[in-house]
């Protein structure tokens, strides 16, 4: 499945770019502004109340749940949005909570608002196309799967402050004031989906990215007056000089087949104006075919001052609806190949939004990959069942099938499986069967005993079906005795080791392998993995303490070893607990990675609990602002508790990045290839962090917690990752710790002409700071003094009295040496 995340902008479309990963034709993030809503400076005094069905006694029950929050929204404004949402909530049909992040800001004097989907996904199941991007909100009501949930909007909307408002709701809008009700209505249907990839470089045009040409769902069905679709490469390079002439052509139409069927047969006209416009083209209907005081005014590129829009009209439910707000699910149980000549069932079920043609469900087959021999069965219905179902007799022998089926709604809309069809086929496959069943499996890598029992899953498939999927293990090289995998739907198996949890100990390693056999005569078997065998570590949790404290300068059990591992890294002079160097990043979209240690030692908070650990963190920054919890804070490193077993996790503060200190996202960016950061840390780079165990509220005094280290890995861009030492918690530190670490100092350029600049970032008082700069051959040729040092500063020291050559620079906090380096005068 995959994932596209978009920064949020309120800018030209002109010159939109994917940001190309590791190689050229793997997409990482796609930046696109989102469509903008002009203010029309002309005076439009029209009413269009909301849709009819609201007002009536069936209408009453909404359809969705749509949930706000609201940046700096004033009040009186609140009223209007929640009135706009109403609207939606009884048209728009989903069981997941749709959720919009309302911001209130300062907007261009001709901009109303901008708004857009969060998060686009492709290929996920029952997706309406395959290779086609759709709005998180689409795709977790297809699924209905809640994806990202409150804490991640589906749609974020800005609204201009400076705009004269009318704020009510009864589309008695005066001739001054601009419809605010309207305009929500409109960025809402952006973000549900009437919006996409195209882009615009100076006469060239294209979508998505330039070399994959990724489109979303509105995107593939953009058209001209030929019928020709703008995402055919037949007919348009991508990119190509020709997209862009059809972009400015005035020209171009929606192909949606619902639009059309409310639209007495015509395709809907789109926004197309001689000159691209930013963030108008394309993503509106066209003014002068739908004009104000018309139903299908609202989408168009402008909203003029008096116009009062309630009802998005059915040109754009119809578009919306073939974006997947009104989809078809054909679940189909693909037959399996058959090893002799026999009947072959056809069944599957239906879920619609809209009714479904029960005399239309339609399988197409073929002998020959449908070049000419080709033939179609009606599939009965069983209304009692709801399930489709027929039988193919056929006369092969040996060979294959090939088929598809097509369903028609009651829009006269077709839909397929698979969704490609006829370019893409399924297949049964007549004859000896050779092929072993397929076996998937995500390997255990450690297993907390907390009395459960040991579950192990599995996706086990074959072409012609399984007839055992089992596992043999053992336990410290004993062998146990082997158990089955039982069926839980679909490909996935599951089971639990046979075996005592509660005479497990700390440190016992467990191995296994799954095996799977399929029903042919020939009983082809798959193992895996192939020669060898997954094993995992059996980890007790001890005892609750009140502190801890570890330089990790010893070997011992203290954490759960997976990912992160305790040694001496090259380069350093002590152990430290380290993240993979480099860690990785997955190099697909909807992907990422979780790198965890766990303390085994649960940890009961005092009343003023702290922890803290010296760190060094290189890992991908978010973009500039950016902060944690943002769709662009990237990569990032985050210390959590859990108070129940490790079952769910809290922060203990917010996650942090490389952008957490200057050092760490100089050195993180000062080697970036092909978005890979090849920094190696060193220990120079070390910073001391603390956390207030109670700060956030997730925790209170005397909760028993155990904590985690995590490591967060999104696609494509990593780097060296994450090194701990000196990790203490509610142990009172037995000498006044140092403020500074070397990690909190820069000192550049290195090497120097005559000033040499060192930066310091203090975060508590420091009463005295030392520079002192010796010669290689030990006198002191420089000494500096600083008192009452707090936050950050920047020292700068001329030296050019001193010779060229090498020399010592020592800088102490209050007379304790934090800082020995050797610099350059050339």
């Amino acid at each position: 499945m995959k994932k596209l995340l978009f920064l949020l902008a309120i800018c030209s479309l002109t010159g939109i770019r994917f940001v190309n990963a590791q190689n050229e034709t793997k997409i990482r993030k796609l930046k696109v502004p989102h469509p903008v809503c002009y203010a029309s400076e002309n005076v439009e005094k029209s009413y269009i109340p909301p849709p009819r069905e609201i007002f009536l006694k069936s209408g009453i029950e909404k359809k969705s749940d749509i949930i706000v929050s609201y940046s700096l929204f004033p009040e009186n404004a609140k009223g209007a949005f929640e009135y706009a949402v109403s609207i939606w909530e009884h048209i728009i049909e989903s069981d997941i909570p749709i959720y919009i992040e309302a911001r209130w800001r300062t907007m261009d004097n001709n901009i109303l608002g901008s708004a857009g989907p969060s998060d686009y996904y492709a290929n996920f199941e029952h997706a309406p196309r395959k290779n086609r991007f759709y709005p998180i909100s689409v795709v977790e009501k297809i699924t209905k799967t809640e994806i990202t949930g409150p804490g991640s909007p589906d749609i974020v909307a800005t609204f201009n402050k400076e705009t004269k408002w009318y704020f009510g709701t009864d589309g008695k809008t005066p001739e001054l004031l601009y419809d605010f009700v309207t305009v929500v209505l409109h960025e809402i249907g952006h973000g549900l989906g009437f919006t996409g990839f195209f882009f615009v470089t100076g006469s060239v045009g294209g979508y998505g990215n330039e070399n994959a040409g990724d489109a979303a769902a509105f995107d593939i069905m953009v058209m001209n007056d030929k019928n020709e679709l703008l995402t055919d490469t037949n007919i348009f390079n991508m990119p190509s000089a020709g997209l862009y002439n059809a972009f400015v052509s005035n020209q171009l139409y929606s192909g949606s087949q619902a639009a059309i069927a409310g639209n007495a047969g015509n395709k809907a006209r789109l926004y197309a104006p001689s000159t691209w416009n930013s963030g108008s083209s394309i993503y509106h209907l066209n003014e002068s075919t739908y004009p104000s005081n018309t139903e299908n005014s609202l989408m168009t590129h402008a909203i003029g001052k008096g116009e009062a829009v309630h009802d998005p009209g059915p040109i754009t439910r119809g578009i919306l609806a073939d974006i997947g707000w009104k989809h078809m699910k054909i679940i189909l149980d693909k037959p399996k190949d058959i090893e002799e000549k026999k009947p072959i069932n056809f069944n599957l079920f239906i879920e619609s939004d809209t009714e479904t043609d029960s005399n239309a469900v339609i399988l197409h087959f073929s002998t020959d990959g449908f070049k000419n021999n080709k033939d179609s069965l009606i599939l009965d219905y069983n209304a009692s069942s709801g399930q489709f179902s027929t039988t193919l007799n056929h006369a092969v022998e040996s060979g294959r099938i090939d088929y598809y089926i097509t369903a028609l709604d009651k829009m006269k809309r077709t839909f397929s499986v698979p969704t490609e069809a006829p370019l893409e086929l399924y297949s049964v496959k007549i004859g000896p069967d050779n092929e072993p069943p397929v076996i998937s499996h995500k390997p255990i890598p450690y297993f907390i005993s907390n009395g459960n029992d040991i579950i192990i899953s599995a996706n086990a498939d074959d072409n012609l079906g399984l007839d055992s999927v089992y596992v043999e293990f053992s336990i410290n090289d004993i062998q146990q005795q082997s158990f089955d995998l039982k069926l839980d739907s679909n490909t996935t198996y599951s089971g639990f080791f046979k075996t005592d949890v509660k005479l497990l100990n700390d440190g016992d390693i467990i191995k296994y392998r799954i095996s799977a056999t399929d029903s042919s005569k020939a009983n082809n078997k798959t193992i895996s993995p192939v020669n060898d065998f997954y094993s995992f570590r059996i980890e007790k949790i001890f005892e609750p303490v009140g502190g801890y404290y570890n330089d990790f300068n010893i070997t011992s059990n203290d954490f759960v070893i997976s990912d992160f591992d305790i040694y001496t890294e090259k380069g350093f002079e002590n152990g430290s607990l380290h993240s993979p160097h480099p860690y990785r990043s997955p190099n697909k979209n909807n992907t990422t990675f979780n790198f965890t240690t766990l303390l085994k030692y649960p940890i009961i908070i005092n009343e003023n609990g702290t922890m803290s650990f010296d760190e060094i963190v290189l890992v991908e920054p978010g973009e500039n602002l950016s902060k944690f919890g943002d769709d662009d804070f990237w990569d990032y490193v985050i210390v959590e508790g859990s108070k129940d077993n490790g079952k769910t996790w809290l922060p203990l503060a917010n996650g942090y990045d490389s952008g957490a200190n200057a050092t760490w996202k100089i050195n993180y960016n000062k080697n970036v290839v092909n978005q890979v950061s090849t920094t190696v840390g060193i220990p120079e780079w070390y910073v001391n962090r603390e956390i207030q165990l109670l700060e956030n509220g997730n925790f209170k005094a005397n909760d028993t917690i155990l904590i985690q280290f995590r490591l967060f890995s999104d696609p494509y861009a990593n780097g060296w990752g994450w090194a701990i030492d000196n990790l203490r918690i509610q142990t009172p530190v037995s000498t006044q710790a140092l403020v500074l670490s070397p990690g909190n100092i820069m000192v550049y350029p290195n090497p120097f002409s005559d000033v040499l600049n060192v930066n310091i970032q203090a975060k508590n008082q420091i009463d005295e700071l030392t520079l002192e700069i010796f010669s290689l051959y030990g006198p002191k040729v420089a000494s500096y003094q600083k008192q009452n040092i707090f936050g950050e500063i920047k020292i700068e020291t001329n030296l050019s009295h001193l010779s060229n050559g090498m020399y010592l620079l020592i800088i102490r906090e209050n007379g304790k040496q934090v800082l020995s380096k050797k610099i350059i005068r050339n």
